[in-house]
């Protein structure tokens, strides 16, 4: 019997049905996403993000283009085990094992976002540091006069290690995965894609004050 929260089979036994407020988290990640893929931050497939629910996290799929998404094409996963809840036709995210190593890590998480925006891609690499500008204030900093180096690793698909990277680096609540993209999270979808949107704005003014 397909329940009436599914659109479309997706699987061979009914899903379970998000939370209320997952629901709501779920809408509004979707709506975010369409806004990021305008930006040009996850063109084609590319991208992927999550909601927390519990001991589940609702993730995004695989194969589908993210800034089409409907909150009822996330699937869910055991981020403990990094495992869909029920076999399904549909494949998560092949990143969806990060996504459950920082909700692991970070008992406050509740979404995760992760998109490649160009200037972060392009200019973030190993001791990559931010300083003296009003927007590392989105980080949490009370002042600006700080010294800010952005969590960077090499791209790869460890997951165990990524994992670890993601337990190292719990302060930002972000991790760059160098000439590849950035994860952010926090307690809700627009904090995590704020901290996204701040690590832009801050690369983009470092590439243009390069190029004077």
């Amino acid at each position: 019997m397909v329940q009436p929260w599914q659109t479309g089979v997706k699987s061979l036994y009914p899903l379970p049905a998000p939370s209320p407020l997952t629901k709501q988290d779920l809408r509004r990640t979707t709506a975010l996403a369409a806004q990021s893929a305008n930006r040009s931050w996850h063109p084609a497939t590319g991208g992927n993000f999550s909601v927390r629910d519990g001991a589940m996290c609702w993730v995004s799929p695989s194969g589908k283009h993210k800034g089409l998404l409907k909150w009822s094409d996330f699937l869910p996963v055991d981020f403990e085990t990094a495992q869909l809840i029920q076999p399904c036709y549909v494949k998560p995210s092949d990143e969806t094992a990060l996504h459950c190593a920082i909700y692991r890590a970070d008992p406050t998480a509740r979404a995760v976002m992760h998109v490649h925006p160009p200037h972060t891609t392009a200019l973030v690499g190993p001791d990559f540091v931010l300083s003296n500008n009003e927007m590392l204030k989105a980080f949490g900093y009370k002042s600006h006069e700080v010294d800010v180096k952005i969590p960077c690793i090499p791209n790869t698909q460890d997951m165990e290690n990524l994992g670890r990277s993601v337990a190292l680096n719990l302060d930002l609540k972000l991790l760059v995965l160098e000439g590849h993209g950035v994860y952010a999270w926090g307690k809700n979808p627009d904090e995590a894609i704020f901290r996204i949107e701040a690590l832009e704005f801050l690369c983009q003014l470092r590439s243009l004050t390069q190029r004077a």
